[in-house]
């Protein structure tokens, strides 16, 4: 177990390390002394574009926080589950028994009362959802292993050497010799669809490289796996423990690379493109190959050959170079 941890002061960070006692709030604003950015930050610069990261960034002065309710949910997940009570009232308030919704008007102003004193409001079936949760989490044999147990919550600091810039990570957990990384996921459904779906849409196997990246800056060990442990939110609470190929996470660590020398461009210039990089001139842009194919399938078995070479034959343009 590395033994190297630094308890977070509160004063910016200007020392690479591994950190503890970092607040989420803390970790998502002015962390460092110069600019940062997380694991998420980096996804979001990749899969939607600059423009969408610096939208809700703590680097937009004119920000616009709207949070989810599911995502409320799985943070309150990660908290009881990952980290258990200790702490849990601090941050959130659970709707009282008297307010069987939020339609009423003291209903109303209790929640506002909540969110005034920097609370995230859970609902009793939240709590419900997550003790089913826990007791499946608690059965399967890997969590019952020690898969989820290790250094919680730790943030990884360190500076990227290509450009200088502060980047952040924080596994749920870094078990034992620390050449794996556990995080917990909730989710809807723990098919093999679903998790796959999961894996590509939300970049984790970028979050993974971002990770690896962390611990062998800061604790100078070469990560041997990256581990999802996906929990489902409702009923029957199935759980499920993936690692995510190696070679999956070579591709999350070139994506991560473009993404940092993106967001070290973006502030040199104060400029944030979005998708499409800002184009000056009009894209050419069509349907997706999947969708064309579909068509043509389709058109080869209600059209006669000859019909359909007539159709290329008169929309065959050619473009210049």
């Amino acid at each position: 177990m590395f033994d190297n941890v630094k308890k977070w002061d509160g004063a910016p960070i200007s020392e690479p390390g591994l950190y503890s006692h970092i607040p989420m709030e803390a970790y998502h604003a002015q962390l460092t002394v110069g600019p940062s950015i997380s694991s998420g930050g980096l996804r979001t610069m990749w899969e939607r574009s600059p423009a969408h990261y610096f939208s809700g960034s703590y680097l937009n002065p004119d920000r616009v926080s709207n949070d989810n309710p599911a995502f409320a949910f799985g943070r309150a997940a990660h908290k009881l589950l990952i980290e258990g009570l200790d702490g849990f009232e601090s941050e959130y308030a659970i709707r009282p028994d008297e307010y069987p919704d939020f339609r009423s008007k003291a209903a109303q102003q209790w929640r506002a009362d909540q969110i005034e004193r920097g609370l995230t409001v859970l609902t009793p079936e939240d709590i419900f959802h997550i003790k089913g949760m826990a007791a499946s989490l608690g059965a399967h044999p890997m969590v019952k292993t020690g898969i989820l147990d290790g250094m919680i919550e730790r943030s990884l600091i360190w500076k990227n050497e290509d450009t200088g810039i502060w980047i952040k990570a924080r596994p749920d957990v870094i078990p034992g010799d620390c050449t794996d990384i556990a995080d917990l996921k909730t989710t809807g459904s723990v098919d093999d669809d679903s998790i796959q779906k999961s894996i590509t849409s939300f970049g984790y196997h970028v979050q993974a490289a971002v990770a690896c990246a962390g611990v062998k800056a800061v604790m100078n060990i070469d990560v041997e796996s990256f581990t999802l442990v996906f929990a489902e939110k409702l009923p029957p609470y199935a759980v499920r423990v993936v690692t995510i190929p190696a070679e999956d996470i070579v591709r999350g660590a070139s994506q991560m690379k473009w993404a940092v020398r993106e967001f070290a461009k973006c502030l040199k210039t104060g400029v944030w493109p979005g998708p499409g990089g800002g184009a000056e001139d009009a894209e050419f842009m069509g349907m997706s190959q999947w969708a064309r194919d579909k068509i043509d399938r389709r058109l080869g078995i209600l059209l006669p050959a000859q019909e359909l070479e007539a159709y290329e034959s008169t929309y065959s343009w050619e473009i210049e170079e």
